[in-house]
């Protein structure tokens, strides 16, 4: 028995009660020490940390969970003292996933350098994430590290494909539940985007763990004629990549090119680091031949050539066919061309979808190039004939697309008379194919107001509370949605009971009163609600209560008010969403002999006449100023 294992045992136990562990941790340290010194001396063997596993494996079929976990983590320490001569200094050493990470022990095994690496990963990954999400993440990690070493790999950076690969067909061959093949690999996809990240891997790494689908694409792509010698072929053409994506997009693109373009250079890097293949200027067309010749295949043989010219040249420039069309909109005049930005910009900030916008471009584009060949130099030119004329040469063989292509041009007008560029009532000039109608707008019913405050009075738990905070913001100050979502604690002055916020939709910037109620939903909804993984995120008051805890969707106020008003037994009208609690919130004031400009500015509106739509509901203020029946087209009885 080596008698240095008593002193050992000591040490590492008076240790402990410096730290203060409970009279059960030393006992159980010092029990486990005895019945293992007990052990060496049967066999007469020195203490050695693959003598004392074998020990404990052995023992633990007759053992609770519990028991085990502690005599793994008192060996941990042991053998960290024999090496180090202190366990002052490693704060794994009160850790128990650090001490017994599994059975195999992978952690115990890593190199020092990947201990170091594993370390430095979990601190970044507890950072940004929940316990709970870190315990999945990591899951697989040391074993895959330990795999990797035990391959020979003993620095990430000379990590290949193929150790990437031979894990993922152990996870496929092992016994384990798909959850925990599925943890596994997702924990490792996480280390292997952390490897990156460092500059040890390329990116294209990260995707290879991604199921049977991915491994067929994989296998599809390995060259019947054997691999070259090449270690990540792709770690600089990525960088590379990275450059051709920020040129090209100065070419104004409707669609942004990294999405497509890294699509496709993606699964050519997959086939070069697959084939172990130096990237060459022949390269391009061996990939070309190898893949299916699908319908996308000219596509791809366009964007690869493109980028094979940009590594040969350094320009961007497309010499030959080309995927690229410059948008009309850089054509036009600079006068034209500065509205229509500025129009599309403040649609995008309204939420429209890329679509309808793509759709205004095309309006308004068409509108600008009309007036350009006519001779027009500015607003001033634009007349109510130019307009007329413009519209009577729409090519559209229907009346809804002429409909629909006006609406937008009439739109502009109506954004160029905001801005005091044309005549108030130009966009009158443009004719529909039937007369416009104005609906009454819907408000919460009076049973639906105290519904909802009757739901703030019983609110419990994270989802509840947020739930309530976030509709009475919507009816006591009449916020959007977009701009309840986006709410930051700076904007919110407790002391001068305000909210202050530049409007996603105007870009219009507004000051509120925060009223009492609001103000206490908030503050409980913070300190009693609002997860703690959340604290540092995305900065938003409001966010999602499940990893990553990012920022919400504009559907999260409606569904909690949806979610409200169903705990009184009550549902939204039909097709109405959150808007509906500004409305209310509008039509209070109007009520309560609010004066129009009062509202206009609560509201955050530009104009007075945006008001209008809420005049329905004032009842008694609109009998006081009856039309005669005659003016109506009725007789008198």
């Amino acid at each position: 028995m080596d008698p240095n294992f008593e002193i050992v045992a000591e040490a590492v136990l008076a240790c402990l009660k410096r730290h203060g562990y409970s009279a059960r941790t030393q006992d159980e340290h010092r029990r486990c020490c005895e019945e293992l010194r007990r052990h060496l001396a049967e066999i007469n063997a020195p203490f050695s940390m693959e003598a004392a596993i074998t020990w404990l494996a052995g023992r633990k079929a007759g053992w609770s969970f519990d028991t085990y976990k502690r005599y793994r983590r008192a060996l941990y320490r042991l053998d960290m003292y024999m090496k180090r001569g202190s366990i002052e200094g490693e704060p794994h050493c009160h850790n128990n996933f650090f001490a017994y990470y599994d059975a195999d022990v992978s952690y115990i095994k890593l190199p020092g350098s990947y201990k170091a690496l594993f370390h430095e990963f979990h601190a970044k990954i507890s950072a940004e994430r929940g316990k709970g999400t870190v315990d999945h993440y990591i899951a697989g990690c040391t074993d895959f590290l330990l795999f990797i070493a035990q391959k020979g790999c003993t620095d990430p950076g000379g990590l290949t494909i193929d150790h990437v690969l031979a894990y993922a067909k152990r996870i496929r061959e092992n016994q384990w539940t798909e959850e925990t093949k599925k943890k596994y690999a997702s924990g490792v996809s996480k280390l292997l985007a952390f490897f990156h990240v460092r500059g040890h891997v390329p990116r294209c790494y990260v995707s290879v763990l991604g199921g049977p689908g991915r491994e067929k694409l994989l296998q599809s792509l390995v060259l019947p004629s054997g691999q070259g010698q090449a270690i990540q072929p792709s770690k600089h053409l990525e960088a590379m990549a990275d450059v051709f994506f920020s040129t090209i997009a100065n070419r104004r693109y409707s669609e942004p090119p990294g999405r497509l373009y890294g699509f496709v250079l993606h699964q050519f890097f997959l086939f070069l680091e697959v084939n172990c293949l130096e990237y060459m200027p022949e390269t391009p067309h061996l990939w070309l031949e190898h893949i299916p010749k699908t319908p996308s295949w000219p596509m791809r043989r366009q964007i690869i050539h493109w980028f094979a010219d940009f590594l040969r040249t350094g320009s961007a420039e497309k010499r030959g066919a080309t995927v690229w069309r410059p948008l009309l909109l850089n054509a036009l005049p600079d006068w034209s061309r500065r509205i229509t930005e500025d129009f599309l910009a403040l649609r995008r900030r309204e939420g429209w979808a890329e679509s309808t916008l793509t759709m205004c471009r095309s309006s308004c584009v068409r509108f600008f190039r009309f007036l350009d060949g006519k001779g027009v130099t500015g607003p001033v030119g634009i007349t109510p004939a130019l307009v007329m004329a413009f519209h009577d040469t729409d090519p559209h063989a229907t009346a809804e697309g002429r409909n629909a292509y006006g609406a937008r041009v009439r739109r502009l007008l109506k954004y160029m008379a905001e801005q005091k560029l044309v005549e108030k009532n130009l966009h009158l000039a443009i004719s529909t194919g039937c007369a416009g109608r104005r609906n009454i707008v819907s408000v919460l019913t009076p049973e639906m107001v105290d519904a909802v405050y009757r739901f703030r009075e019983s609110a419990r738990g994270p989802l509840a509370l947020r739930d309530a905070a976030m509709v009475l913001i919507g009816l006591r100050m009449g916020l959007r949605a977009s701009d309840v979502i986006n709410l930051k604690a700076s904007n919110i002055d407790w002391e001068k009971r305000k909210i202050s916020i530049i409007q996603t939709k105007t870009g219009k910037a507004v000051s509120l009163p925060m009223p009492t109620e609001v103000g206490n939903a908030i503050h409980r909804y913070i300190m009693e609600g609002r997860p703690a993984s959340g604290a540092d995120g995305v900065g938003c008051v409001f966010i999602r209560h499940r990893a990553p805890y990012s920022r919400l969707e504009r559907n999260a106020c409606r569904s909690a008010l949806a979610r409200v008003l169903a705990t009184q037994g009550l549902e939204l009208p039909f097709g109405q969403g959150f808007h509906i609690t500004r409305r209310t919130f509008a039509t209070r004031l109007l009520r309560a002999r609010t004066p129009v400009d009062g509202i206009a500015d609560a509201l955050g509106h530009a104009t007075r006449q945006a008001v209008s739509v809420y005049l329905a509901h004032d009842e008694a203020s609109m009998r006081m100023c009856p039309l005669p029946f005659a003016m109506i087209g009725g007789q008198a009885a």
